[in-house]
């Protein structure tokens, strides 16, 4: 990331660089929406996947982490370090047996960061390419499933919105809709596993978010397996940055 926000620094994929510019934005979006605190970020986690824009075939998962910034006129970095994620493509045919490898790519991809120290490594092509072999290798192999523990594939990652009416009735948004006009929002990030409940209209009653808790209950308990975490998103501030965000993904227009 640079000082005006997320950027492409190395680009070794397929796409081309306005698809990387938005996965960029948008992913990095994604990662930080309903995180909550800088504890729970979840530095040198592998999440995903993760919709490439423009790319319907195409899938990513990745890792965020820090490094030490070459030169920042921002003090936040200057002290904690430069947000960096490393995104790591694939095609969404091999998607049961990438997340069958989940955990050892997890780990590899982990040590190798440690190796990142400076902002310069990560627009050097030796460290990548060394990184992307490693990964491939891991990739490559195929891991049979033992019939009886079945392994849980998550679902295809992303945001979902969603609002209830008065009976708490599931209702789908659009991505490009007006959400303030709802007095309540769902939203799904199937990337960090997070349903957030939002009370968009302060005046709404409380028998309405009642209604969204139950109904995210369901919806975490039937789909996702109990796997999310549900989260009331009661501070104005937050609030107010997770409608920004949602405003920067519809300025995209993906």
């Amino acid at each position: 990331m640079t000082d005006m926000g997320p950027f492409p620094l190395l680009n070794l994929s397929p796409i081309g660089e306005d698809t990387t510019v938005k996965l960029s934005v948008i992913g990095m979006t994604i990662l930080s929406m309903g995180a909550g605190t800088v504890a729970e970020k979840q530095h040198y986690r592998l999440h995903g996947s993760i919709p490439i824009p423009d790319s319907p075939n195409l899938e990513a998962l990745a890792m965020s982490f820090t490094v030490a910034p070459t030169q920042t006129d921002d003090i936040r970095i200057d002290q904690h370090g430069r947000e960096s994620t490393i995104w790591l493509l694939f095609n969404s045919k091999d998607r049961d047996r990438i997340f069958l490898q989940h955990a050892t790519i997890e780990k590899a991809l982990k040590e190798e960061i440690q190796t990142i120290y400076i902002e310069d490594n990560l627009t050097d092509p030796t460290i990548m390419e060394r990184i992307l072999k490693r990964i491939k290798e891991i990739s490559s192999v195929d891991i049979p499933v033992e019939p009886e523990k079945p392994y849980y594939i998550p679902e295809r990652g992303g945001l979902e919105f969603f609002t209830i009416n008065a009976e708490g009735e599931l209702i789908t948004l659009k991505p490009s809709d007006d959400f303030t006009i709802h007095p309540i929002l769902i939203i799904i990030n199937g990337v960090i596993k997070r349903i957030l409940l939002i009370k968009l209209n302060d005046s709404a009653p409380q028998r309405l978010m009642f209604l969204a808790g139950r109904t995210a209950t369901n919806l975490n308990s039937n789909r996702f397996k109990n796997e999310f975490t549900i989260r009331d998103v009661t501070d104005p501030i937050e609030r107010e940055m997770i409608l920004e965000k949602i405003g920067t993904i519809q300025k995209i227009g993906v």
